[in-house]
């Protein structure tokens, strides 16, 4: 098993150098499930954006959207 460091504040950093063996192991474990959760969740996330990002880019071509149009509404005033 590998270890990192977090920061934590000191409220936390003290309960947690209190806290008995057997809870700082369900911390670590309860935490390490989050991390690797939140990670893994942040990628799918970012790659089906840009999925979706790719295939909007394709339909707005075909649908004669150009880099110059764009650009023009863009620049428009609401």
């Amino acid at each position: 098993m590998r270890q990192i460091s977090i920061p934590l504040n000191e409220e936390t950093f003290s309960l947690y150098l209190r806290a008995s063996s057997e809870k700082k192991k369900k911390a670590e474990f309860l935490i390490g499930l989050w991390l690797k959760d939140f990670f893994k969740s942040r990628k799918k996330a970012q790659k089906e954006f840009f999925e979706i990002m790719e295939q909007t880019g394709k339909i707005a071509k075909e649908r004669g959207m150009t880099p110059e149009i764009l650009e023009q509404i863009l620049n428009e005033e609401s």
